[in-house]
């Protein structure tokens, strides 16, 4: 009898998705979420540059053995779940809240930044979101005037990105639009 699935890779925003939707969730007593800000920045750059980082173990809980709970900051499971993590839990947890905007701290690229040549992890930022900058970093404006982009548009992969991007060449007009758009499509 094995205890694990595979130790074949999964897509990121797969097992963010399995979060979000309750599919995957941990078991009740593991500990709660303790990660500072500067960990989960290291670990956007990590795998922003492919770098490993670590493996996670999650099993089927087919005979619902253990209490589970959601990840600190995803909704509340609707359906019955699927996984519980066993290993795993923090980098998880840090990367689906920076990825859906919730919890302490919300993540932010300067794309401005890359396009001037500074490297991935000079560009990427956080902020409490308590801080009066949160707010003005989520209106469009402010984020198309500095080319801020908000992780949370990643959460929907490149079609986020895409999207997001199209609507900030639009505030540009003519050659500058132009411009833009190319490096913007370089950055996919």
């Amino acid at each position: 009898m094995t205890i694990y699935e595979d130790t074949n890779s999964k897509p990121l925003l797969d097992l963010l998705d399995r979060i979000h939707t309750g599919d995957m969730v941990l078991p009740d007593f593991q500990r709660d979420f303790v990660w500072e800000p500067s960990a989960t920045q290291a670990l956007i750059v990590s795998i922003a540059n492919n770098y490993p980082a670590g493996s996670i173990l999650r099993v089927r809980d087919r005979q619902r053995a253990f209490s589970s709970r959601e990840f600190e900051g995803a909704p509340a499971p609707i359906n019955e779940h699927t996984f519980l993590v066993l290993d795993g839990q923090q980098r998880l947890t840090s990367l689906y809240q920076a990825f859906y905007g919730v919890g302490d701290h919300r993540y932010y690229l300067d794309i401005r930044m890359l396009i001037d040549g500074a490297d991935f992890e000079d560009a990427i930022d956080y902020l409490r979101h308590s801080k009066s900058a949160v707010t003005r970093r989520a209106a469009f404006e402010r984020q198309a005037e500095q080319l801020l982009l908000p992780l949370s548009v990643l959460h929907k992969g490149s079609t986020g990105f895409s999207k997001w991007a199209s609507q900030v060449a639009r505030t540009r007009q003519g050659a500058e639009r132009d411009q833009l758009e190319d490096q913007l499509h370089e950055l996919e």
